[in-house]
């Protein structure tokens, strides 16, 4: 059966940007007409999460005991809380977003849970200066002009982000840089801040590079690695044997976790 056409089913010009959200099928997703999508659901299937680079976020898992509180910053339609509190609905989260009109597209058309979730009207730098909560998961997913903002590399925020975490917690960073040196450089002020125990993740047919830093160091797979995978795997739903795969690739021995 052929896809149906997709369907504009919001659109709106800001001063920056023209927000559109589109359907075709059971397949709803936001952009900002530059090419790239900023957040997809599949109606109906909350438990899965159809962009890869959402389920690339999620890959520090492989070595930490599952969340009990998550910190979205730049939720775009809240895809990744809508998919958490579908799969652990126990899970604690708090979701901030800078844009109003973001914030109530995530309630009207991508199903933004409440259960358990907040959705907050903020910006992100603000937040966790003042914030006082600890999270096991922080996920940075924000970029302004398909970059990554040079203030979201800065030190100072970082060690505001490290500080939010848990002892066994961890922050995971959508990456999105011109060239090289500019990851080199991104790469290097992240491996400061979470004193080498870091991780990079690059997506095949992707700009994105996930980096993840931990508050500490995180436990080793133990041997059985076949099967700690896939009871991952079973719990998540998303492909953590092939993540594994290319971070063992990405990373070098003795450069951060590995």
């Amino acid at each position: 059966m052929n896809p149906s056409v997709p369907i504009l089913i919001f659109s709106q010009q800001t001063a920056d940007k023209n927000i559109r959200v589109w359907q075709q099928d059971e397949r709803r997703w936001l952009d900002f007409a530059d090419g790239l999508i900023q957040s997809e659901i599949t109606l109906g299937k909350p438990d899965i999460l159809p962009l890869v680079l959402n389920r690339a976020m999620l890959a520090g898992m492989l070595f930490v005991g599952p969340p009990k509180r998550i910190l979205l910053a730049g939720t775009g339609g809240g895809a990744m809380a809508r998919y958490v509190a579908d799969r652990f609905p126990d899970v604690i989260g708090d979701a901030v977003e800078i844009s109003e009109t973001i914030v109530e597209l995530a309630k009207d058309y991508f199903e933004f849970p409440f259960n358990n979730w907040q959705l907050i009207t903020a910006d992100i730098v603000d937040y966790v200066q003042d914030c006082q909560q600890k999270y096991d998961l922080i996920v940075i997913d924000i970029a302004v002009d398909q970059k990554t903002p040079t203030w979201l590399i800065k030190q100072f925020f970082l060690q505001h982000c490290r500080s939010l975490l848990t002892t066994q917690g961890h922050i995971a960073f959508n990456l999105l840089v011109d060239n090289a040196d500019s990851f080199m450089h991104s790469l290097a002020v992240l491996r400061k801040v979470f004193e080498r125990r870091t991780l990079c993740l690059s997506l095949p047919n992707y700009r994105n590079i996930v980096v993840m830093g931990f508050k500490n160091k995180p436990s080793f797979l133990d041997d059985d690695i076949g099967s700690k995978l896939a009871e991952l795997e079973m719990a998540w739903g998303i492909e953590f044997t092939q993540f594994y795969q290319q971070m063992l690739k990405d990373n070098p021995k003795n450069s951060g976790v590995f």
